[in-house]
């Protein structure tokens, strides 16, 4: 999903809002305003949330995808003497597959 996708599903979702509350004087424009800045931030957050520094060490035996500089990214099981592997590979920061992925609500 890309950062225009996610505004036009806050506006969407804020649209649905004003729906049922009727939002037609200034304050409830207001309403809508700030209820779609905190959807796109609330996702923005929920974004960056999961990816940690490379100071941070990965727990024992979990998979985590790696991103190595700029551009490039690589996923890894564990990994020995995490300082010198993380600043031999570049990485610039890490996040668990597991918290990548969507969550099964069911």
């Amino acid at each position: 999903m890309t950062h225009r996708d996610i505004q036009k599903a806050a506006a969407a979702s804020a649209d649905l809002f004003c729906e049922v509350t009727d939002c037609y004087d200034e304050y409830e424009v207001g309403r809508h305003v700030g209820y779609t800045k905190g959807f796109v931030d609330g996702d923005q957050w929920r974004i960056d949330s999961v990816w940690h520094k490379p100071n941070e060490q990965p727990k024992r035996n979990r998979v985590y995808l790696a991103q190595m500089g700029e551009e490039a990214f690589d996923t890894f099981y564990d990994s020995n003497n995490w300082e010198s592997f993380s600043k031999g590979l570049n990485i610039t920061r890490w996040a668990y597959i597991e918290d990548l992925l969507p969550e099964d609500n069911k």
